[in-house]
């Protein structure tokens, strides 16, 4: 089972919101980001609790302040979501989380919300439908949704409302719907040509009958030496893609994933919000 997280801001358990969706203390969220009418948001609070499916609502589970549903009315699968939460801590202070489900970030590509399916976004990860019966399990490559894996939890207070803001929904057919104001597509773009040209400059010097892990390591080393340029980030990945392949167990294994790695549409925005 997977947890496609491409940002994700130990788990605390009392930071969580402790308590079933009918005690009715789940803070409630406003939508401030409707990115298409194609697309549903259903929070998971109080207000909401008629419209959450029962194969979610039934499940003795607790969710992390701001948590949502994102309904797909459409034939054709979310690839990506963009999602910023502005909320109150519990000390009064104005906070802001954000999150990407990004699929283009695996290989193979597996969607955020399925054709005509829904699923779940928290401020810790995304999971589909198909998954809720193992929500709580802990069976979550990189983490259940349902708790932080890294930074720290979200403290919200309980009596305070949630700004919920989808700055972009991206489709497999390379739709962008939302305000995008963060442009969250040239990152996957530039995602991708840095993966590319990796694994190019890493089997060019195979060929060349470079040794794996000293060509990693020179790889590794020149990146770092170099600053990224613009609004590129191309060698920071390119030392990040290295060093991921000398940590890697199975660095062949890893350099396969990477090959594999599907390349982006052709975007196009389709309006702004709704």
């Amino acid at each position: 089972m997977k947890s496609r997280v491409y940002i994700v801001l130990p788990a605390v358990v009392m930071m969580l919101v402790a308590a079933s969706l009918g005690a009715g203390i789940m803070p409630l969220t406003q939508i401030d980001s409707k990115p298409d009418a194609r697309i549903d948001i259903i929070p998971i609070d109080e207000e909401h609790s008629s419209a959450i499916p029962g194969s979610l609502k039934s499940l003795p589970l607790s969710f992390p302040p701001g948590s949502f549903l994102l309904v797909n009315r459409t034939g054709t699968p979310i690839t990506a979501v963009d999602v910023r939460w502005n909320y109150t801590d519990d000390k009064g202070q104005l906070k802001q989380r954000g999150i990407t489900c990004d699929a283009y970030a695996f290989a193979p590509l597996d969607p955020i919300v399925e054709a005509h399916d829904l699923s779940l976004i928290t401020p810790y990860g995304c999971t589909r439908q198909s998954l809720f019966a193992h929500l709580g399990t802990g069976n979550f490559i990189g983490g259940s949704p349902l708790a932080a894996t890294a930074g720290a939890p979200v403290s919200a207070d309980l009596t305070a409302t949630i700004h919920l803001y989808i700055d972009s929904a991206i489709f497999a057919d390379g739709q962008i719907c939302g305000p995008d104001k963060f442009q969250y597509f040239l990152q996957i773009q530039d995602r991708y040509l840095a993966v590319k040209n990796f694994v190019a400059e890493v089997e060019a010097g195979r060929n060349a009958g470079e040794n794996l892990t000293t060509l990693l390591t020179r790889v590794r080393n020149d990146a770092r030496s170099k600053a990224d340029t613009g609004s590129s980030r191309a060698s920071s990945r390119r030392a990040y893609y290295a060093g991921l392949l000398l940590r890697s167990p199975n660095a062949e294994g890893s350099l396969q994933q990477l090959k594999a790695q599907v390349p982006p549409p052709a975007f196009v925005h389709t309006g702004g919000q709704n």
